[in-house]
């Protein structure tokens, strides 16, 4: 989808443990210098205020979806674009669960103070009025990794800018067609939206190193 919109408050979270020092965030806005922090309150009190002037983009480097196959041996399989690696086990496994519990807290706090804002998983409809929110997933891995978790969640966010301002149209870096989104749910229990079609919509997954525009 091409848009070429440089006027999109971003933010991503590398999900982690709020107090094992294992999550870090970093915020990209359209007139100021990048930010990069660990405290999870301070993103979205960060967010919150940015909502009342800009529309946003936030993602979480975290699967936000599960395939939902046909075939019962391919259910525990990874999502297409991941490689052989399956989704349910190992480190996949743990940063899933783990954003569960982060995806929904963020998404309650940033409800309270933006209680008018609409959500979006969809590329095609991105936010226009300040506080409207494009919500994505961030893949960072391998040779795109920073030094730290914030550097992770900065590298994603750049990544994102580069796409919604771009002028050629980009493509999601997972390509599943049938999903159980478990930030649709997230969306859902927070009163960001009421439509249970977010349960089986992806999002957009920004994965730097990849080609977004092949």
């Amino acid at each position: 989808m091409s848009h070429g919109r440089a006027d999109i408050a971003i933010g991503v979270i590398d999900v982690g443990s709020p107090n094992g020092g294992k999550l870090g965030w970093a915020i990209l806005t359209p007139n100021a210098e990048p930010i990069r922090g660990k405290d999870l309150d301070a993103f979205i009190d960060a967010m919150t205020t940015l909502g009342a002037s800009w529309p946003l983009a936030i993602g979480f480097e975290a699967p936000l979806f599960i395939p939902t196959p046909a075939e019962a041996l391919k259910i525990l399989s990874g999502r297409r674009g991941e490689g052989s690696r399956p989704w349910s086990a190992g480190a996949g496994a743990a940063v899933t669960t783990a954003a569960l519990a982060v995806v929904a807290y963020t998404l309650a706090g940033l409800r309270k103070g933006l209680s008018d804002a609409a959500a979006s998983t969809d590329i095609s409809a991105l936010p226009t009025r300040p506080g409207d929110t494009l919500f994505f997933e961030a893949f960072v891995t391998a040779a795109a990794k920073g030094v730290d978790h914030a550097d992770d969640a900065l590298i994603a966010a750049r990544e994102m800018r580069a796409l919604l301002s771009g002028d050629r149209p980009y493509r999601s870096a997972i390509d599943e067609p049938e999903v159980f989104s478990l930030l649709g749910a997230s969306l859902l229990r927070t009163g960001w939206s009421s439509d249970l079609a977010v349960l089986s919509a992806p999002c957009l997954v920004v994965r730097p190193g990849f080609d977004h525009y092949g």
